[in-house]
């Protein structure tokens, strides 16, 4: 029986708690359990993506030490280091900023004979550099946010949801892959944009593009919003694809180079992105190529100058994040990608969706929808994760004691392996799952216009820091089962 003290102080702690839970402000035990989550997933996985990025970019040193720099292709083609991939297939730039930051595992392996692929340290030191450019996204990520909305408390959160978003746990702390690289240098670019500075917003894109060239496509769309000059609008996307020219004219004719490009994901991304959805007179039609020319068309129409820029909270600074957000929504419903490529969502999705208070409740309802539609999706079309033998070469495989053989026929090979084998009416739901995850994109850019031109009748309830806990530990069953499928794998070889 509680008496009447003991009553009361669990009153004032449960109103204490339902302030807490009603504040905008974000927590620190929030961020710690977000951090963990994303400690936990980079810890125990260590891709085919996370070696071979690492070699590419430590072959640069080499290359260079060997006297061989142009000839940094067929070196690489070489593959010395063993790594599932032989070429590299993408250019220079992918790997250039995260060669400087190897440097110290460069020297280790150069001349002190240590093999980067044989230690776990090694590996996740190279990863943690995507961390470190995480960090430089969310930072600019709420400088942008602070110019467009003048929040701060909104700042944090666009912080907040992009670092515990499953996007980024997935591309960085789990694949370990480099498009974080070029998000970074387009955050950078669309902040100087947004303060006027296009000089600097036109070097930033220079290198976003020069890194990988997705960028190209929203950077034209953000540039339309004010420049209505067709011929200033094709010299600024010449500069701003100069990048990635002067990297294909410096490395023509070298050796490897032209078969590298040839079987890397670079050549095969450029065939895959305007697939034939449907069946014309005139031949085949891509939904892509139909959405770019709409948005574009847009884009151009919209009444915005550049001096629109240097007021705080401008429309047309909302409009360019929001219709950045619509070209990358675009091109992952409609065009093949690889799972961490989501990533390309943060964190411009954040800084629309943080805008729009009345909608706060479906927001973050259809945000969790489309994180865990995607993450099972992407689970049941067997993408390369949470294979067994990603825990090979992790810091936590250390412990274990023993590597795993791949085996893609046994049941603890992966997850998908693992639920098909149990039961094949899953594989039957993929197109429930991508339903889910479409109309949850589209309902959140339709409800999230920058002039707010649809608002719901019925309001949700504005307390849904629960649906935030929830999205951020989404993957976290996934990692921790990776971990028992590595545990009762038959295939166990021990050193």
């Amino acid at each position: 029986m509680i008496t009447g003290g003991g009553l009361e102080c669990f009153v004032k702690v449960k109103e204490k708690f339902l302030n807490m839970y009603r504040s905008d402000k974000v927590y620190l035990a929030e961020w710690i359990i977000a951090i963990v989550t994303g400690m936990f997933v980079f810890l125990t996985s260590s891709t085919w993506d996370t070696q071979s990025l690492t070699i590419w970019s430590t072959n640069v040193w080499d290359s260079i030490a060997d006297g061989r720099f142009r000839e940094f292709y067929a070196f690489t083609a070489e593959n010395v280091n063993h790594v599932h991939h032989a070429h590299m297939g993408s250019e220079l730039m992918s790997v250039l900023p995260w060669s400087i930051w190897n440097i110290p595992i460069w020297i280790m392996q150069r001349f002190f004979g240590k093999p980067i692929m044989s230690s776990a340290l090694m590996l996740a030191y190279s990863k943690f550099f995507l961390v470190v450019v995480t960090v430089i996204v969310l930072i600019y990520a709420k400088k942008i946010t602070m110019r467009i909305t003048g929040d701060k408390s909104k700042s944090v959160w666009v912080m907040f949801l992009t670092a515990s978003s499953t996007y980024i746990y997935l591309s960085v702390c789990y694949s370990g892959q480099n498009d974080i690289l070029m998000i970074a240098a387009s955050v950078l670019a669309i902040n100087c944009l947004l303060k006027n500075k296009h000089r600097a917003f036109i070097a930033w894109s220079v290198l976003a593009i020069s890194i990988k060239p997705f960028f190209l496509l929203p950077f034209l769309a953000a540039l339309m919003i004010t420049e209505k000059n067709i011929l200033r609008l094709f010299v600024k996307a010449a500069i701003a694809s100069s990048g990635l020219i002067v990297q294909k004219l410096f490395f023509r004719g070298a050796p490897g180079y032209e078969e590298s490009m040839n079987s890397g994901p670079a050549k095969q991304m450029l065939e895959e992105m305007f697939p034939s959805n449907l069946s014309t007179s005139f031949g085949g039609i891509s939904f892509f190529a139909i959405a770019l020319v709409l948005i574009y068309l847009y884009c151009y129409t919209r009444d915005f100058k550049n001096s629109d820029y240097e007021s705080s909270g401008c429309m047309a600074g909302k409009y360019v994040v929001y219709m950045i957000t619509v070209t990358y929504t675009c091109y992952l419903a409609f065009s093949p990608f690889s799972f961490y490529r989501l990533a390309l969502l943060t964190p411009f999705l954040y800084i629309v969706l943080i805008q729009n208070d009345d909608n706060r409740f479906y927001n973050s309802l259809f945000d969790f929808a489309m994180q865990l539609a995607l993450l099972i999706k992407m689970i049941l079309r067997a993408s390369n994760m949470f294979r067994v033998d990603f825990v090979n070469k992790s810091v936590v495989q250390r412990f274990f004691g023993y590597t795993v053989k791949y085996d893609e026929k046994s049941k603890y090979a992966n997850i998908d392996n693992y639920i098909y084998e149990n039961n094949q009416l899953w594989e039957k739901m993929q197109p429930l799952f991508s339903g889910v995850a479409i109309v949850s994109a589209v309902l959140l850019l339709v409800l999230n216009h920058p002039e707010k031109r649809v608002n719901l009748k019925i309001k949700g309830p504005q307390n849904v820091r629960v649906i935030a806990w929830a999205r951020m530990l989404l993957i976290l069953p996934f990692a921790v089962f990776t971990l028992y499928l590595f545990a009762m794998s038959a295939n166990k070889i021990y050193s």
